[in-house]
């Protein structure tokens, strides 16, 4: 008798329009809290997606007295001397982590013979597991738990092609990326990427000076991004990889002279040739979410595209929710006052 009673009594309040509502507050605070860093990298994420193409002014053109199609340099123009002078050193830094045989890559060491037959002259570093923790404990000890707690090894080579850059400067190139010219003209800028698409920047090739500002902010900012998404691709892609360096891009209060490569002609998604490289595409990593994950990119897309349209959908779909929820309670209102009149 006891037991009903109370739970007569809990039903009771339950049932109060103002109990529901401090529960759901108190479950939205508790909630917020929990995933409160989730939240906080969606936003940027999102964020980058609105307002990309504010920073679209990094892109180099002729303007820049560059020549984007590299027609005009010679194959095998390993600097930027004497008309510049070269502010990225001549290393290549290539990544394979985990327990990957590249013999059975024939097309990666073709690559990489490719590129380093283009630049006879640069230091040559090849990182794996091994050198790779040992470059953490020595240089950067505090990333040392974040590096192992990374599920996925291509989590460790994003962060890696960071850590080598910020320490070493020089030329990050995945193992798919097959050198078809040098790269010495494009060592006059501090930092280099190729633009992606539908927004922000690749992280498949980058060239940067040593110690440069940008690096150390992906390099610091890795730890807070090293979140959960639930699915595999999300997880790699917010936390360490594109959208990662896209989004600290955005951040990045001198964007302007982060430069960038025009996606039209520079673009490194799929099998394509551009003027710099043969890209394979072999994105190994790509689990079975991807193709959910890349719907849903073309979905914003398409929604950044008509943004207008966009907005206007948005507004008129709040001030339906607002005048349905104002009819609820106007509708509560005139039940109360009826039922008021009549006991």
């Amino acid at each position: 008798m006891y037991f009903k009673t109370c739970l007569h009594h809990i039903l009771t309040i339950l049932r109060s329009t103002h109990t529901r509502l401090s529960l759901l507050t108190c479950f939205s605070i508790l909630f917020i809290f929990t995933f409160r860093y989730n939240i906080l990298t969606l936003f940027y994420i999102g964020q980058t997606y609105v307002t990309w193409y504010r920073f679209y002014s990094g892109v180099i053109t002729s303007k820049d007295n560059f020549d984007t199609t590299f027609s005009s340099y010679p194959i095998n123009q390993t600097s930027a001397i004497p008309n510049y002078t070269d502010l990225v050193p001549a290393i290549i830094h290539h990544i394979v982590i985990g327990d990957i045989d590249i013999s059975k890559h024939p097309t990666w060491t073709a690559s990489r013979d490719a590129c380093l037959k283009l630049h006879p002259d640069y230091e040559y570093k090849f990182w794996n597991d091994s050198l790779a923790e040992e470059l953490i404990r020595k240089e950067y000890s505090w990333f040392l738990e974040t590096w192992k707690s990374y599920r996925y090894p291509i989590q460790r080579a994003d962060s890696l092609r960071y850590l080598v850059l910020y320490h070493y400067g020089g030329i990050f190139l995945d193992m798919d990326l097959h050198c078809r010219r040098s790269l010495g003209p494009l060592r006059r800028f501090d930092f280099i990427s190729p633009a992606a698409y539908p927004v922000g920047i690749s992280n498949g090739f980058l060239m940067a000076s040593a110690h440069h500002p940008f690096i150390k902010v992906l390099v610091d900012q890795l730890p807070l991004f090293n979140r959960n998404f639930i699915f595999p691709y999300a997880t790699v892609m917010f936390s360490t990889g594109c959208m990662y360096i896209s989004a600290q891009y955005s951040l990045y209060n001198d964007h302007c002279r982060l430069r960038l490569l025009d996606y039209k002609q520079h673009r490194l998604s799929g099998h394509v040739s551009t003027p710099l490289f043969h890209h394979y595409g072999s994105s190994s990593w790509h689990s079975g979410d991807a193709s959910f994950i890349k719907q849903a990119d073309y979905l914003i897309n398409r929604l950044i595209y008509h943004q207008q349209l966009f907005f206007i959908h948005i507004f008129v779909f709040v001030i339906i929710i607002i005048y349905v929820l104002y009819r609820r309670r106007r509708t509560k209102k005139e039940e109360k006052l009826e039922y008021i009149l009549l006991t």
